[in-house]
């Protein structure tokens, strides 16, 4: 991957310049014309939508380093075992039904990984996952800016059902949406590019807060900040409405910080790379009843 770009076309520039932080980058070698990703998708006996065109075209080879390559092409290659994966051979690998229209399908766009990420034919981006039994699929975002732009405001993580082992930052997760209470506290007052849809997305200077409304993997608000004492302003305001919240972070927290806050019922460090301290049941992706809730 020595040839890469920066030209994500409608992503904001904020989230091009979040993006490139963190080190996600687009390789024009995971990337091929628009008529060649035709010809590869009549292979497949795939259709191709202008709008699955669009969406490749925009963020068709962003690299999630070292995770792999998001995109339709991408995916295109590792199911050709072009490149290395790990596969999952308890799934069965091909497109997908759209849920809102069955005789429409889902196309791949991430599969390295739980959730699946599928795009469908108008645009939208759907989270796909089989980790507990059938599987099931949630309409997550607009289209794929729209992910990526919610990705970038939270360091390049949503969900997942295997967490990080390392966080870049502290990182508040709460069951509750309290966006604007905790923007409000952190004294961001401008929506960022993001808030579409069911998501809503507030940024400033060493901070986001993002409210996400994914049924069975992701329904709440995270924020994350360069301080710790940010996180746990937020989680203040989480735990004063009755939410769960959980706070992750590379340092531990400070006694002095921990006693603004009402004991955590649960401490982790599971991974000696992060701290974990959690409030109330956190039902969160990786929870397998809260999924079967949620499946339809």
């Amino acid at each position: 991957m020595s040839e890469t770009r920066h030209d994500t076309g409608a992503l904001s520039a904020l989230a091009q310049e979040l993006l490139q932080r963190l080190g996600i980058h687009r390789s024009v070698e995971w990337t091929v014309p628009s008529c060649e990703l035709q010809r590869e998708l009549a292979a497949m006996c795939w259709p191709c939508s202008s709008a699955v065109l669009r969406a490749e075209m925009l963020t068709g080879g962003l690299c999630r380093t070292p995770s792999g390559v998001f995109g339709i092409h991408a995916s295109l290659r590792y199911l050709r075992g072009e490149v290395p994966w790990d596969r999952d051979d308890l799934q069965e690998y091909g497109s997908r039904a759209d849920p809102r229209d069955p005789s429409q399908p889902l196309l791949p766009l991430w599969m390295l990984d739980d959730p699946r990420v599928w795009l469908a034919q108008d645009g939208c981006v759907f989270y796909g996952s089989h980790v507990d039994g059938p599987e099931y699929f949630t309409l997550a975002f607009e289209d794929v800016c729209h992910h990526w732009e919610s990705m970038a405001l939270l360091d390049g993580y949503v969900v997942a059902y295997h967490r990080p082992h390392i966080v870049p930052r502290p990182r508040l997760e709460s069951s509750c949406f309290v966006g604007e209470a905790a923007a409000r506290e952190l004294g961001v007052s401008a929506f960022a590019p993001g808030t579409r849809g069911r998501t809503r997305a507030w940024t400033g200077p060493g901070v986001s807060v993002v409210e996400l409304d994914i049924p069975g993997f992701k329904q709440g608000t995270d924020v994350v900040s360069d301080s710790v004492e940010g996180v746990v302003l937020a989680a203040a305001q989480a735990l004063d409405t009755g939410g769960a919240a959980r706070i992750t972070s590379p340092e531990p927290l400070d006694a002095d910080l921990l006693r603004e806050l009402p004991v955590c019922s649960g401490q982790e460090r599971p991974f000696s790379a992060c701290h974990v301290y959690r409030w109330g049941k956190f039902s969160s992706y990786e929870d397998d009843r809260y999924r079967r809730r949620h499946r339809s």
